[in-house]
């Protein structure tokens, strides 16, 4: 009998029987079963269970373990070549034993298992020496085969990756061996293996055992990809000190209301990563409650409550209650988590607000917004268009505005030009006719004109910061900076030459364009009075100091990150002659509790006093402090920077993730089902992660493994 001490059974744990030399092998089997008492008590109720040697006696296959404290089947453990609880995890269930033991007692792999350990037992004796030959011929020959499967996997999986990485769907609808063209999955099939004849001829000998073009096998090999790349993100979230969780809902192509959730976080290399957990179907219920769960289903693992810093969400969802009631409540767990609007998001509800409050504006916008509804409408008007001037770009978002402003400001003769020919041409429609000449009018109209250069000069400001705050990797100091710059520069506008300047080119542009043909005259209510200069001064102020009042509401709460100024590196000098209390207070109220705030205030004096932290980004400190082995001596200040790097100045990496789920609804097939779907975008999303991990050695072998252990297969995986 094994001694207790040897613990045969981790070891085969660690190291499978069937991978071991044959002297190892029948040394194991000479030796046979543990059957150590475990030291573990069971408490079902007002009963106490415990462990009772005599089921060894009762089992003779039952065998323990005295390191994990469990039971397991010893002919299983050796020779089991598929995973379950008596063969893998080990049994601890007292109160169930009896049932689950004779369940297992009679499953097909136990008999097939014990039968096997006989025949090795007795495999040493003379006239067993041909049984043992027989055994081993009969181990190869399985080996071969599973070589052989799982080599076809492999090149499944590449087909899989590839087709998901480009975003291309897998399947069509006529895949018969008629059809000229079998779609994507299964004329890739084809060239895979038309050059491996033997590999070739094993794949179609298992086609009736194993369709391996069916939906389901795609489906399942793509969710083992996605599912290998979560495993490696969830690693890298448990190393990671803070994260950060940015939170993205929209209604796709196939109005289903889906939820993005990304996490944000600093990878031990100092690295800041934003990685996709996935899309969530949230249409049957939305309601802030139900956002919570589906939250906190994903990101409940990582520890949340004590690792969140910070949450990130659609700016308009947040208005509109649905998010802004599940950031509520995922603060009462995490009260560190700060709430970060999305600042892009900010910026469209500033000129959405500053357009909406006045009368003259509202009209303008809504004139601006017809014209690229006019040019869609029809393929003759585009036609005509872009034959004259180009196409003018449909708006998404309120930024896009200033693409069609600036478009009609410079191409506007050209563009009187259009509708003058769609007015005085043949074959043109009454309703097509009546548009054109109401833009037309609206083109030789001072207000509207002087209107397109007031917000011309706006615009050219905020899309310097739109575009700031678009950038991925953009950090909240950053956009802070832009923000107080654009309020000044706008501020700024409110001069009286800067009105000036606007009107004489409003009144330039109009005198410039040949006056259209004589309109029977309509007095507009909003036309100006004869003192029509001090009104449009009027009207200009009115524009400016509504934007200026939005920007300062919308981005009041930056305050609260004033403890952003201590990532400064610019500023480093002028604090180790002067430490920045206030900022480091503003630090101390919002994460105080991440901190060993006397050893953080130390450490900071010791860097700012270093020339080599000055004038450098927060990432390249952060690399700094890794690549010189800081990390442990500089530890509360790296910890400071990691928190800097994971709060999010911007979700509009969630922006592209829906763009992505669009494109790929598109060709997908509609039997396609959600798990698949954000399976196969976690792939096309995290390619770099991807790319990554194939380069790994193991990685086919994760994969096939995740496969195998999915259910019960028509074909061998495992080897013995």
């Amino acid at each position: 009998m094994a001694s207790v001490e040897s613990d045969i059974i981790s070891d085969l744990r660690r190291i499978s029987f069937t991978l071991r030399s044959h002297e190892e092998r029948g040394s194991i089997v000479k030796e046979g079963r543990l059957t150590p008492a475990l030291e573990i008590v069971k408490k079902d109720g007002r009963r106490t269970r415990q462990f009772q040697p005599s089921w060894y006696g009762v089992h003779k296959w039952l065998t323990g373990s005295a390191v994990t404290n469990k039971l397991y089947c010893w002919p299983c453990l050796l020779l089991s070549t598929k995973k379950h609880i008596w063969a893998n995890e080990g049994y601890c269930d007292w109160k169930n034993l009896s049932r689950s033991a004779s369940l297992h007692r009679s499953s097909h792999e136990h008999i097939k298992n014990e039968v096997s350990l006989k025949r090795l037992e007795h495999a040493g004796a003379p006239g067993d020496a041909r049984l043992c030959e027989q055994r081993r011929l009969a181990v190869l020959e399985h080996n071969e085969k599973v070589r052989k499967n799982r080599e076809v996997l492999k090149r499944l999986i590449d087909i899989s990756v590839v087709l998901s990485r480009q975003e291309f769907a897998s399947r069509g609808h006529r895949e018969t061996q008629e059809s000229g063209n079998q779609r994507h999955f299964t004329e890739l099939v084809g060239y895979f293996f038309r050059h491996d004849e033997e590999l070739k001829f094993h794949w179609q000998k298992n086609a009736s055992v194993f369709s391996d073009l069916s939906k389901t096998i795609q489906n399942e090999l793509m969710e083992c990809v996605a599912e290998e790349i979560t495993s490696c993100i969830d690693r890298e979230v448990e190393e990671c000190s803070f994260f950060a969780c940015e939170v993205d809902g929209t209604t796709d192509v196939s109005q289903l209301s889906q939820l993005a959730l990304t996490l944000r976080y600093v990878d031990r290399k100092g690295n800041t990563q934003e990685r996709f957990l996935g899309f969530k179907d949230v249409g049957a219920d939305r309601t802030a409650v139900a956002l919570k769960q589906v939250v906190d289903s994903e990101i409940s693992k990582y520890n949340y409550k004590g690792k969140l810093v910070s949450q990130s969400y659609d700016g308009a969802a947040v208005l509109a209650g649905e998010l802004g009631g599940l950031q509520a409540l995922i603060k009462k767990d995490a009260p560190q988590a700060l709430l970060v609007h999305c600042f892009n998001h900010r910026l469209n509800l500033i000129l959405q607000q500053g357009a909406q409050c006045i009368q003259q504006t509202r009209c303008f916008f809504a004139t601006l917004q017809g014209f690229p509804a006019f040019f869609t409408r029809s393929s003759k008007c585009t036609e005509l268009l872009d034959r004259i001037v180009g196409r003018i770009p449909f708006p998404c978002r309120w930024t896009s505005h200033s693409t069609v402003l600036h478009a009609i400001a410079s191409e506007r003769e050209k563009l009187c030009q259009v509708f003058q020919e769609i007015v005085d041409g043949s074959g043109w429609d009454g309703e097509c006719r009546r548009q054109a000449t109401g833009f037309l009018a609206k083109l030789n109209d001072f207000q509207f004109i002087f209107l397109l250069y007031c917000y011309r000069s706006i615009f050219s400001i905020t899309d310097v910061l739109c575009d700031v705050l678009q950038k991925n990797a953009a950090d909240v100091n950053d956009c802070n900076s832009q923000v107080h710059l654009t309020i000044t520069m706008i501020g700024d506008l409110r001069k009286e030459e800067h009105f000036k300047e606007v009107l004489k080119s409003a009144a330039t542009a109009l005198s410039d364009l040949p006056a259209p043909p004589k309109q029977p005259r309509v007095k507009l209510e909003d036309e100006p009075p004869a003192d029509g200069q001090n009104a449009h001064f009027l009207l200009y102020n009115d524009i400016i100091d509504n934007i200026l009042v939005q920007i300062l509401l919308r981005f009041a709460d930056i305050k609260a990150l004033q403890f952003l100024a201590l990532s400064d590196s610019s500023r480093f000098p002028a604090f180790s002659k002067q430490f920045p209390t206030d900022a480091f207070s503003s630090l101390a109220d919002s994460y105080g509790s991440c901190f060993d705030l006397d050893r953080l205030k130390n450490e900071f004096g010791v860097i700012f006093r270093d020339d080599q932290f000055q004038n450098r980004s927060v990432s390249d400190i952060l690399l700094l402090i890794n690549e010189t082995g800081l990390c442990e001596v500089l530890a509360e200040v790296y910890r400071f920077f990691c928190l800097i790097a994971t709060i999010p100045a911007t979700a509009v990496s969630e922006e592209s993730r829906f763009s992505c789920l669009e494109r790929i609804k598109a060709y997908l097939r509609s039997a396609v089902e959600q798990d698949h779907l954000s399976a196969r975008a976690t792939v096309s999303i995290e390619t770099k992660l991807l790319s990554f991990l194939e380069t790994q050695p193991n990685w086919y072998d994760h994969v096939i493994a995740r496969f195998a252990s999915k259910k019960e297969r028509c074909i061998e995986l495992h080897y013995k």
